[in-house]
């Protein structure tokens, strides 16, 4: 098979040191290829398969990676699905100068050396706020540059910095792959059931390696992902907290409110009046 080497200067232009583009579907996503510039990219709608260095990871809604130069790779449709995601691409120059401004916040190899690219899952919150300030930033002309960097700057140390403090050993890629399924809401409503089925591994095995390697437990995991869907419905929604308890998956609304208060220090209603439009 073909790998298609795209490089800065044919993608992006002499002048520019980074941009941003919507691939809108799979249709129009590139063939297998490699680069010689960054390249983030978020999913957001859809969901498909991430072929890259060999290995192939669902990705869905709220996935976002860091593709470094040299990562080949390629997306395959999952099923009946479609994908469509945003591409931020920068020149490896551009990428140094963000690094160099972040010091020691971040160490390049933490997120160089891996074998995968690292990558993390946004909510739904967060997906759109980066998504709105990408499109005020395709708007802001002779501005985009500097607001271009400055996103680069806060996506690395919001989110990437966490990479640094990962063990040598990385996560086995079978555990990769379900935390990445578990993040669909169809999955973790449905908890932890769906978890070890989705695991094919036994329920002693999946609570001994999250403790070891997640330091938390599959319940805490899954209710954090409920808890952060919440938060979206709060802010989003006009629907009731009882309906929004139900389609996070908690069947117990004294439980919902105990979890929401104790995560986030406030209780639903008063999220929703602090962040509703």
């Amino acid at each position: 098979m073909k790998i298609f080497k795209y490089t800065a200067e044919s993608h992006m232009g002499t002048d520019t040191e980074s941009h941003f583009f919507t691939v809108s579907s799979l249709k129009h996503a590139s063939p297998i290829h490699s680069h010689d510039f960054f390249e983030l990219f978020l999913v957001t709608r859809g969901r498909a398969l991430h072929i890259v260095n060999g290995a192939s990871l669902p990705i869905a809604e709220g996935t976002l990676v860091f593709i470094r130069p040299d990562d080949v790779h390629y997306y395959e449709q999952e099923g009946d699905y479609d994908m469509e995601f945003i591409n931020i691409c920068c020149t490896k120059q551009a990428m140094d100068t963000v690094f160099a401004f972040l010091g020691d916040a971040i160490h390049p190899d933490s997120l160089l050396s891996p074998s995968l690219p690292p990558s993390i899952i946004l909510s739904p919150m967060e997906k759109e706020q980066l998504k709105d300030r990408l499109e005020h930033i395709g708007l802001a002309g002779d501005k985009s540059r500097g607001l271009l960097r400055a996103v680069l700057v806060e996506l690395l140390i919001h989110y990437f910095w966490q990479f640094q403090h990962k063990q040598e050993d990385p996560l086995p890629l079978w555990l990769e792959s379900l935390l990445i399924q578990m993040k669909r809401k169809d999955n973790f409503i449905q908890g932890i059931p769906r978890m070890y089925e989705l695991s094919g591994r036994s329920p002693g095995h999946i609570n001994r390696v999250f403790k070891n390697r997640l330091s938390t437990t599959p319940v805490e995991y899954i209710n954090g992902l409920r808890l952060e869907y919440a938060k979206h419905l709060l802010a989003t929604t006009n629907l009731s907290i009882t309906e929004i308890s139900l389609s996070c998956g908690f069947n117990n609304l004294s439980h919902y409110y105990h979890l929401f208060k104790s995560s986030f220090g406030v209780t639903p209603l008063e999220f929703r009046a602090r962040h509703s439009p």
